[in-house]
């Protein structure tokens, strides 16, 4: 029985061609895209699950009161932390990391250098703690050596060519480190994407660095403990809070510092807590938004069959009535029909393969991901299984149930078997369609405004063509930058140099609490962004005075002294500012200039309060500004000088427009990937269609010809059968309209600076969409009539 269904079905899927074509090519790239958003979600929601304790490791954050209105939130703790925690009784382990190299590691393989930065210090503890699959080498080996290194079996490869890489000696700096194990890539959800792992005893082998961190007041270490099964979480805050607070107590007063908690977390959650770490982390709204767009999307794809089906139940009626008279059930008639859904779904699963094969390394370049498509992965069956599965569902169920439905003496005896509801159910099937379509659209149009909105506002300086390099915190006692600066400006290709502590693009270094002026209230400590800057910083970026004047060249006082933006003005409620004083970071100055405000920050944020200020030891980053037409041959003059200086290790130079497009690299990925949507819900809601459109014509055919016959014209009849589909656009599109425009403003409200939604963006999607339906219906239409009346009457 089962085989005669699986015939029957095969039959009618190749005895209409066309509509099958139309629901297998829609269905099967709606099942691709759906796939490869899944993928995606099913990654950013199972981080760091794959660890077999991953119930029990538990992370610990920083909770930093600066003020009482602004806590700061970190992943570090101090150095000395982990010795204590291994006293408590609801702790089994304890694990920690350190990235000793924030601006990469020199490494050198033979005479190959290059800079890695996916390189991290750990205890001997962590891979007990943490699940690594050795390839090659010994993990107690490298516990036992503080000169060894761990990598990954494609560094591995890269490297030296070979994974059984175990033995060879990897430099860096000015130190041998030798290849103790080589180990299996993390998987993509794994939050610690590292490549290369140095033991945490190399680390803290150079003095200078166990001088600095040796103490409670720096918080440098991630930490991690794996609890006792059934311990009490709570209590175990409670008692490494404590820890800290008494360590860092005032030794004059004996006063606990109350200011710091510190709490575990699940390292199931560090992937979403929202805190900054070396890794990026994810976004749980941003999650769950894709997981809704790609049903969205599937479904959208199904509706097509569930139309076409039935439409053309009319034309089963007879097939349906025969079958229950000779004594089919309804639950056989049923099976059948479904049995017609799989075979139609199972066909679109495997262009969909073919489809998410071709697609992947686009899709790994849009996400940022290396996923792999590995046919013996149980995570991509359960992805594919589960939406061909729902697939099934939604383009099987309905159409089954109708069409196994009808009463077998009406349908013989021609009469109508098909409510008139049955027909409002597939045309607002199609508004459904059309609105996604129209809200992506829309989408792709705002995000697009938006990006361009970025790229041209005035940010209050200057950054065209200028490029950046950072000198090594660790040589940087052995290089003069006024003897840098004068060595690049002696060379014809570059215009100008200038210094500075971080980069003017997002300055992130942060401060609160030596701040003091007159009029402050006691209970006011605000945190301000603050950058270390030099004489001529203002002319080279073309910084704007609003008041006072800039540092002065040779100016011992104004070593003391800082430069406000108006924000921070604002905030500190100072009035007539300039020679007012100011106490900073140890200085006891005055305010001798106030710079207009610029955005040193990604437009998400307001322009907040900048301290600005000179000071040698800060300054690492060199920023220089070359000729016009002459870049090229001003990085060669950098690379040449760099070479002299620091030989082992290779320039790293940024473009400075390339930093701030960086800032927005999500939004760059949101609006691909609203291009994609559109493109895909377009193309599958124009091939619905185009069914239903070849479908009505077929349905109309004598109609058209008697039409004909009495003097109608071709664009008369071309109106009649295009109007009603028209219409369904139409009504798509208006209601499309406010839930775009809800969604997008929400999405705008992310930026403390944006666009604004403009009435002409609708009538620019209006006007396409609709002329995307006109070119889709109109074909159909316009065959149709022009066929020959003579064979249209003659029509069975």
């Amino acid at each position: 029985m089962i085989r005669n269904y699986f015939t029957f079905a095969l039959r009618n899927l190749l005895k209409n061609k066309v509509s099958s074509f139309i629901n297998i090519c829609g269905l099967a790239v709606g099942m691709a895209v759906a796939v490869l958003i899944l993928i995606w979600v099913q990654n950013e929601l199972s981080f760091d699950t794959y660890h077999e304790k991953a119930d029990r490791i538990r992370a610990i954050i920083t909770h930093n009161k600066v003020s009482k209105d602004d806590t700061w939130h970190w992943t570090t703790t101090p150095l000395p932390l982990a010795e204590q925690l291994k006293q408590l009784p609801e702790a089994e382990a304890i694990t920690r990391l350190a990235n000793p190299f924030w601006n990469g590691a020199p490494m050198r393989i033979g005479e190959k250098l290059t800079i890695e930065k996916n390189i991290a210090a750990v205890d001997t503890s962590w891979f007990g703690i943490f699940d690594y699959k050795l390839i090659d080498g010994d993990f107690g080996q490298f516990g036992k050596n503080i000169r060894s290194i761990a990598l990954t079996e494609s560094k591995a490869l890269q490297l030296f060519g070979n994974k059984h890489a175990s033995g060879k000696i990897i430099r860096i700096d000015t130190l041998d480190y030798m290849v103790r194990a080589v180990f299996k890539d993390n998987p993509t959800n794994s939050s610690f994407q590292y490549d290369f792992l140095i033991p945490m005893a190399a680390h803290l082998a150079n003095p200078n660095t166990l001088q600095n961190d040796n103490n409670w007041n720096n918080f440098n270490y991630e930490t991690y403990v794996l609890v006792r099964p059934n311990s009490n979480l709570a209590a175990l805050d409670s008692k490494i809070t404590r820890i800290v607070q008494i360590a860092k107590k005032d030794e004059k007063t004996g006063k606990i510092d109350d200011s710091i908690t510190l709490e575990t977390e699940p390292i199931k959650a560090m992937h979403m807590d929202g805190l900054s770490r070396t890794n990026a982390g994810g976004d749980a709204k941003t999650t769950y938004i894709f997981l809704a767009l790609a049903l969205i999307i599937l479904f959208t794809a199904c509706i097509n069959y569930v139309n076409l089906s039935t439409a053309r139940a009319s034309l089963r009626a007879k097939e349906v009535s025969v079958k229950k008279i000779i004594g089919a059930e309804y639950t056989q008639l049923f099976t059948q029909f479904m049995i017609e859904s799989v075979l139609m779904c199972t066909a679109a699963l495997l262009i969909a393969l073919c489809l998410v094969y071709s697609l992947l390394p686009v899709f790994n370049d849009l996400s940022n991901k290396t996923f792999v498509f590995n046919l013996a992965d149980s995570t991509l069956w359960q992805v594919l299984l589960g939406t061909t599965f729902l697939a099934i569902l939604l383009t099987g169920i309905y159409p089954a149930i109708l069409l196994s439905s009808f009463q077998p003496i009406q349908a013989l005896r021609g009469n109508n078997i098909l409510k008139s509801n049955n027909s409002s159910f597939r045309k607002t099937l199609v508004v459904v369609q059309f609105v996604v379509s129209s809200v992506f659209l829309i989408a792709t149009l705002v995000v697009f405004q938006q990006i361009r909105f970025i790229k041209d506002i005035k940010l209050g300086y200057e950054k065209a063509n200028m490029f950046q390099f950072t000198i090594p915190w660790n040589i940087k006692s052995k290089m003069d930058l006024n003897t840098v600066k004068a060595r690049l400006l002696a060379e014809s290709s570059i215009e100008a140099v200038t210094t500075a502590g971080q980069n003017i693009i997002n300055i992130a270094s942060t401060h609160s609490g030596s701040l003091d002026w007159d009029g402050r209230p006691e209970d006011f400590q605000p945190t301000v962004a603050q950058i270390a800057v030099e004489h001529n910083y203002q002319k080279v970026f073309g910084l704007k005075m609003e008041s006072g004047r800039w540092f002065e060249e040779n100016n011992q006082s104004d070593n003391q002294n800082v430069v406000l933006n108006e924000a921070a003005v604002k905030k500190f409620n100072i009035k007539q500012p300039i020679g007012k004083r100011f106490h900073f970071q140890g200085r006891k100055g005055t305010i001798v200039g106030v710079v207009r405000d610029f955005h040193f920050k990604s437009l998400h944020e307001q322009i907040g309060p900048l301290v600005l200020f000179t000071g040698d030891s800060w300054r690492s980053g060199v920023y220089i500004k070359p000729v016009k037409g002459k870049e090229q041959e001003a990085i060669r003059t950098a690379e040449k000088l760099w070479t002299e200086l620091v030989p082992n290790r290779p320039l790293e130079y940024h473009f400075l427009n390339e930093t701030y497009d960086r800032l927005y690299s999500t939004e760059q990925r949101v609006a691909t990937l609203f291009n994609a949507f559109a493109i895909v819900a377009i193309f599958v809601s124009c091939l619905g269609l185009f069914g239903l459109a070849a479908f009505a014509a077929e349905q109309r055919t004598k109609e058209i010809g008697i039409r004909k016959v009495l003097g109608a014209s071709v664009a008369s009849i071309t109106v009649l059968l295009s109007s009603d589909f028209l219409k369904l656009v139409g009504i798509a599109f208006i209601v499309a309209c406010p839930i775009s425009y809800y969604f997008m403003n929400k999405w705008l409200q992310d930026f403390a600076y944006h666009i604004n939604i403009e009435w002409w963006f609708y009538v620019i999607i209006g006007v396409l969409i609709i002329a995307v339906a006109i070119a889709t219906v109109g074909y159909q239409s316009i065959k149709a009539a022009l066929t020959n009346p003579v064979k249209s009457l003659k029509a069975e």
